[in-house]
Parts: structure tokens; sequence; C-alpha cells
């Protein structure tokens, strides 16, 4: 009868199988700190562009005021006073003209609240070269105003409406009031009117 017997002092190991899973770990390992590296680089290198497009754009900024203060500064000379004024006028003049009565009141009919109307309008031209329209609306109701104000804020063609006053009147011939509101807000036409419909419509 044939025995076998381990004298070995230790518990037997299989190096093979151990040595094998910790390779196939640390490749693991490996390729996922590769890819990390790898993403790591690609927003560093998108990070870095955009920082240079950033300082680029922020250059041509700088010098485009440096161009407008520079042409400010001649403008504002003494001897070319008479010429800024005249151009300013003339600035003033074209933007008036695009103007069109009919598309402005197009567009408050489009957005006025149900039993509101529209009682006047007076239009300016600011300093800056921007419409601005000083509207007086009547309605039965107060929510008419803050109706017509969230509308315009919501179109295309109105910026920054604000209700200057409110005042309530008692119509005469019913019970009932009548509120009036002052409502100042930046109107931006559609497109600049042309030829001779833009003479009949401007101011």
């Amino acid at each position: 009868m044939r025995l076998n017997i381990n004298l070995a002092s230790q518990k037997f190991e299989d190096v093979r199988q151990f040595y094998v899973r910790w390779s196939v770990a640390i490749g693991f390992a490996a390729l996922l700190m590769a890819l990390l590296i790898g993403l790591a680089w690609i927003n560093f290198a998108g990070s870095s562009k955009s920082g240079q497009r950033i300082k680029q754009l922020q250059a041509e900024i700088d010098d485009l005021q440096k161009e407008r203060a520079a042409a400010e500064a001649i403008s504002n000379l003494p001897e070319n006073h008479e010429i800024t004024t005249e151009k300013n006028y003339w600035n003033k003049q074209i933007n008036r003209r695009q103007l069109s009565w009919t598309q402005l009141f197009n567009d408050l009919q489009r957005i006025m609240p149900a039993r509101a109307y529209l009682s006047s309008v007076h239009p300016e031209v600011t300093q800056d070269n921007r419409l601005k329209l000083t509207l007086v609306v009547m309605g039965d109701t107060h929510d008419n105003g803050l109706e017509l104000q969230k509308k315009m804020e919501k179109s295309e063609r109105f910026r920054s409406p604000q209700i200057m006053s409110e005042i309530t009147q008692k119509q005469q011939k019913s019970e009932g009031q009548l509120y009036k509101f002052d409502i100042v807000t930046y109107y931006t036409p559609a497109a600049p009117m042309q030829g001779r419909s833009a003479n009949r419509e401007g101011f």
C-alpha cells in the first residue's frame, strides 16, 4: 500500500492563480487611471481654449472701447461742436422716421387687455437713440394695467415697461370707476420704414 505524505511546514497555495488575479486587477487599475488622465487632459485643453477665446474677445472689446472714446473725444472738440450737433439731430430724425403708427397700434391691439383702451401715446427719442413711449391707458379694473405690463414684458417689441402712475376716475354715465394708467416703455419697430409709407406714418 502506497501513502503520499506532505512534509511541508506551510499550507499549500496556488501561486500561479494568485499572480494571474493580481495581474488582471493591476491591469484594470492601470486602464482606469489612463482613462481618467485622458479625461482630465481633455477638460484642461477645453478650458485652456475657452480661456484664450475669452481673453481674445476681451481684447477686442477693449480696442473697440478705445476707438469709441477716441471718436467721442474728437466729436467733443469745440471746433466740431456744430457738426456733432447736426449729426445727432439727423440721427434722431432717422430714428423717429422708423416709427410706424399703424404697426404700433397693431402691436398694442394684440396685447391690450379686454375692456381697456389706449387714450394717448407720446413718443420721444432718448439720448442713446432709443424710442421711448409714454402711454395713457384706460381700463375698468386695476388688473388691466398689471396685465398689460406683463404682456409687454413678454413681447418682442416692448422693453422695460413701467407703470408710472395710476389714477381712479368716476365714469359719468355709470356708477363704476375708470382706471387711468401712465405707462413708460421702450419700443423696437419690426423694421425701418422706407419711402412714402415712412413719410406718411412717421411723425
